[in-house]
């Protein structure tokens, strides 16, 4: 009997060991399972870019405000006056007044005033009015940032013409934007691309226009 009561807890002392053995070896740490699906959130790649530099005016907004405006704020006219450059004579360029509705994008009005070109009324009067800006020039946009005025336009406005001509349509640009206090100098684009050769005269651009840069074409004021 004592024997067998031997056996018996010598059978139940291994089976607890046992017992203790396997829940030791459940709670181990086990690798992670790959097999669960979860997506893990990787950064984005670096290609090594810089973003760009976008200096190109932007579409033209013609509500927006384009920095050429020096109005204090909560001063609202009915309308402006701009002055716009024309051809006079076939010689010198000519300054006309034109009234427009307010807007604080002054450049861009004045420039939309430009480009549609001489009205009936003003090819009437002496010195006969023209212009030099090849018909179907699109402003693209203008902005103004620290006095210099970039204004982007469709390639039609460096299209055909010889020196004079393709002279003259820069200082009609010039003029018209340097009237504003807040434009010191004109930097020409072409569909977005900045102009260093313009024209087929091969008029070198080398950095932003100012009035002096045309000061033979100076202009005669209405």
């Amino acid at each position: 009997m004592s024997r067998f009561r031997y056996v018996i807890s010598a059978l139940l002392f291994v089976t607890l060991l046992a017992t203790v053995a396997l829940s030791f070896g459940c709670t181990k740490d086990q690798p992670a399972d790959e097999t669960t699906g979860e997506a893990s959130e990787t950064p984005p790649a670096d290609d090594g870019e810089e973003p760009s530099d976008d200096t190109v005016p932007p579409t033209v907004d013609p509500d927006a405000d384009d920095g050429s405006s020096d109005e204090e704020p909560g001063t609202t006219p009915e309308t402006i006056t701009v002055r716009l450059y024309w051809v006079s004579a076939g010689e010198n360029a000519l300054g006309v007044e034109r009234t427009v509705p307010y807007t604080q994008a002054v450049a861009t009005a004045a420039m939309g005033e430009l480009l549609s070109g001489p009205t009936a009324a003003e090819k009437t009067t002496w010195p006969a009015i023209s212009t030099a800006i090849p018909s179907g020039t699109k402003l693209l946009g203008v902005t103004v940032d620290n006095g210099v005025a970039k204004v982007d336009l469709s390639s039609e406005f460096s299209s055909g013409g010889g020196t004079f001509s393709v002279t003259s349509r820069l200082a009609q640009v010039v003029y018209t934007l340097t009237q504003f206090p807040t434009v010191d100098a004109v930097e020409f684009y072409i569909n977005g691309t900045r102009v260093n050769v313009f024209s087929g005269e091969g008029l070198i651009l080398d950095g932003p226009q100012r009035f002096e840069d045309y000061e033979d074409l100076l202009p005669v004021d209405a």
